[in-house]
């Protein structure tokens, strides 16, 4: 039976040497993405990749059905602090629209590597592990990750800061 908590926080590689010359490019187009969100709170991208394809990518937008721009932000109206409540937003993560586009269309992301604005939320490293991807390469931190319960380690994936690509603004979402 695997610790619930683990004693090292340590799992998460620094990208000095762990970056290919194509995750460069991936984090590149990432940081691209992203500023297409039209999340009003936060901008955030990621991409799905595997067998050296783009499989999926998407932003943490609101459905297209309820503008925020129009209806506002119901986590501001509410004074939401950014990192939680998640669950009554109108938007999705980015990761888990990637995950809906990959259901739409029929394609497996097992063994891939998903890369992420930020480190995903809880929901959406569960969605990581149980899809099969073996890699996450991520650019700034979230609020409420606890690096000695995160469950990406435990699932043997490789997990990545990406952090010369962080703009170093503080996250909120």
């Amino acid at each position: 039976m695997l610790a619930h908590k683990r004693k090292t926080k340590n799992y998460i590689k620094e990208s000095n040497r762990a970056l290919t010359e194509d995750d460069h490019k991936l984090l590149k187009k990432l940081v691209a993405l992203q500023k297409k969100s039209t999340c009003l709170r936060a901008h955030v991208g990621a991409i799905v990749v595997n067998e050296g394809k783009i499989i999926a990518q998407a932003t943490n937008s609101f459905h297209p059905i309820y503008n925020c721009n129009k209806i506002g932000c119901i986590r501001d109206i509410r004074h939401v602090p950014s990192g939680s409540r998640r669950e009554i937003c109108y938007g999705l993560c980015a990761e888990q629209y990637c995950f809906s586009e990959m259901a739409r269309k029929g394609v497996s992301c097992e063994g891939g590597t998903i890369y992420v604005t930020s480190h995903p939320c809880r929901i959406c490293e569960s969605m990581i592990a149980e899809s099969g991807i073996k890699r996450v390469v991520f650019i700034k931190g979230y609020p409420d990750i606890i690096p000695e319960y995160d469950i990406l380690p435990d699932y043997k994936i490789e997990v990545i800061h990406a952090k010369e690509y962080d703009d170093e603004k503080p996250h909120t979402i």
